[in-house]
């Protein structure tokens, strides 16, 4: 009796229609990770080791002053004890 449900046709459907989500999501995600690491592998840098030239030293610059900044924060208002009376908008009457 168990096996004639699961051989309905609507369970057959949404079971279909499960696997054939299941394989649309994992296959679209396969395919965008295999993109980053071939893009990955595009842009690596050489594996290959270079050996390093001595770079030649050069004496020390001089040292000139450099300009000095200050922070400054501006002063917050404060609050009015008192206020004046508001303003008054006049609209167009309408035609």
């Amino acid at each position: 009796m168990n096996t004639l449900f699961l051989m309905s046709m609507p369970v057959k459907g949404l079971l279909f229609s499960l696997l054939l989500l299941l394989l649309c999501f994992f296959g679209i995600h396969l395919v965008i990770l295999a993109r980053y690491g071939w893009e990955y592998s595009q842009t690596a840098p050489n594996t290959q080791v270079e050996p390093k030239k001595e770079e030649e030293k050069k004496a020390p610059a001089e040292k000139t002053q450099e300009p000095i900044y200050y922070i400054v924060e501006r002063k917050t208002r404060r609050a009015k004890s008192t206020y004046g009376e508001p303003k008054q908008i006049d609209f167009k009457p309408q035609k």
